[in-house]
């Protein structure tokens, strides 16, 4: 690979096989080329390789010598990123690798997020099986698509595995093991709107610099939700000026708090004040934990007749619908002190030949999830919207005995001088579909440090991912 941004990083190997990586589209439901990267990887080195229908890879590596007698370590992450780039980078991330930069200790992409969780996974399980370090037979489990369903999760085939011990490597803070994990599911309301005609001159109003972030991860930093936030915006105008809307568009995708959105209105009178005053009285109220967000109103060069605009009953109802939706964190654990246990995040709106609205719902006790996704199923039934809840996935409960996490607490407090946090995560892992249907397997999960995740000031620590590899090969060199 010419031209090599990370070349002077350490671990060589580790840094390489991440910038061979991230020089692959692999967003979500794009993930064939990586897939097969990896397959022709494992055939290039002899590795015994399955790769399943839906992308799935599973590598067998030898054992080293004198390691032939170990049991199977399963080193597993998942090949797909959240691909988000900003507004007005010229870049299709469909096509297009990422554009890796290093700033002191960072790794980051430049204009999109990065994909450090689940990259540096492939990485770490790629430069374990390329060197000399000894380890015990290892299985490397690379799944598809985990950032939108963990459809890989759910679709493996676990007759390929042997091994009943396993290494997920998708957590995003070192010194932090996970040892459990929230269940969670996505809903979809759609309607079908009335159209109605537009009057008026064309604006398109903006809202931007929230924070937004992972719905899991940082749910509990109390971020707010740019669609839910326009939509007040929206609702205040409606009742000093009269408009029509066309457009609503806001948010990537459901398991991300969205940090920007969009709405195309006709009105028969200048907005802009009565919009900048609603605006303000938000920012006071807003801007102590959102100090960046910002409105902007622009006039837009399409006339009224060619922009199909939405009947006011509608546009009611969905202004209503976006304001009286939970999000964030609806209860924290009684349990575990400082962990959410129940959330819900407005991910997507869209107004296309339907209204599309997409949520995720998160939480640690199976019944709490349900209800909530009941509770939102009522709301939005009650305006008038269509419910289909889907790609439901199971949390990981708690093992009391587990050798694996025992051998990892003790390597990395004599790695690192201190024992690491032991905790569960409010974000989905798919050690929750594994342990499903691998009831006996034993899993823990860490990672290095990565900030920002599924935005584009997503970065990479490259000292943590130093650290943390060191822990991960003592690990191997010890599991006999």
């Amino acid at each position: 690979m010419e031209n090599r941004v990370l070349k002077d990083l350490q671990p060589e190997k580790v840094f390489g096989y991440f910038e061979e990586i991230c020089a692959i589209p692999h967003g979500s439901h794009n993930i064939q080329k990586i897939s097969d990267y990896l397959a022709a990887w494992a055939k290039a080195k002899n590795f015994s390789c399955t790769q399943e229908k839906c992308g799935n890879i599973i590598i067998r590596v030898p054992a080293s010598a004198g390691y032939e007698a170990s049991p199977v370590l399963i080193l597993q992450g998942h090949m797909d990123m959240v691909a988000v780039k900003e507004a007005d980078l010229a870049m299709d991330m469909e096509r297009e690798g990422l554009r890796l930069r290093v700033e002191g200790d960072y790794v980051f992409a430049e204009g999109t997020s990065l994909g450090g969780d689940d990259g540096i996974a492939l990485a770490y399980g790629l430069a374990i099986a390329d060197s000399d370090a000894p380890h015990p037979p290892l299985e490397l489990l690379f799944t598809v698509n985990e950032e939108t369903g963990m459809d890989g999760a759910r679709e493996l085939d676990v007759s390929h595995l042997t091994g009943r011990s396993m290494v997920n490597l998708d957590a995003e803070e070192e010194g932090v093991l996970l040892v459990g994990c929230a269940g969670g599911a996505s809903i979809e309301l759609t309607a079908k709107p009335q159209s109605a005609p537009a009057k008026g001159a064309g604006y398109r109003v903006f809202l931007s610099g929230l924070q937004g972030g992972h719905s899991g991860a940082e749910i509990h930093k109390n971020r707010e939700n740019a669609i839910a936030v326009l939509a007040r915006l929206l609702d205040g105008l409606s009742k000093t000026v009269s408009y029509t809307l066309c457009g609503f568009f806001g948010g990537s995708k459901d398991n991300v708090i969205p940090s920007e959105a969009e709405a195309w209105i006709f009105c028969e009178e200048d907005p802009a004040e009565a919009l900048s005053g609603q605006f303000q009285e938000i920012f006071a109220e807003l801007s102590s934990k959102e100090p960046k967000i910002c409105f902007a109103l622009a006039p837009a060069s399409w006339k009224s007749e060619d922009v199909p605009a939405i009947s006011a009953d509608d546009a009611k109802r969905l202004l209503g619908l976006l304001q009286v939706l939970p999000f964030g964190v609806v209860r924290m654990s009684a349990d575990m002190q400082g962990v959410v246990e129940t959330s819900a995040n407005i991910g997507t709106v869209c107004i296309k030949e339907q209204i599309s609205i997409t949520c995720s719902v998160r939480s640690m006790a199976a019944s709490a999830k349900d209800q909530l996704c009941r509770q939102i199923e009522i709301l939005a039934k009650a305006f008038g919207y269509d419910v289909r809840i889907h790609s439901a996935y199971p949390g990981w409960t708690y093992r009391k005995d587990s050798p694996l996490r025992d051998a990892m607490l003790r390597i990395y407090e004599e790695c690192c001088g201190a024992p690491p946090v032991v905790c569960a995560i409010h974000a989905g892992l798919e050690c929750g579909l594994f342990l499903e249907k691998m009831p006996e397997l034993d899993c823990i999960s860490m990672g290095p440090d990565i900030f920002d995740i599924h935005s584009t000031r997503e970065r990479l620590s490259i000292s943590s991912t130093q650290r943390v590899f060191a822990c991960l090969q003592k690990l191997l060199a010890e599991w006999k």
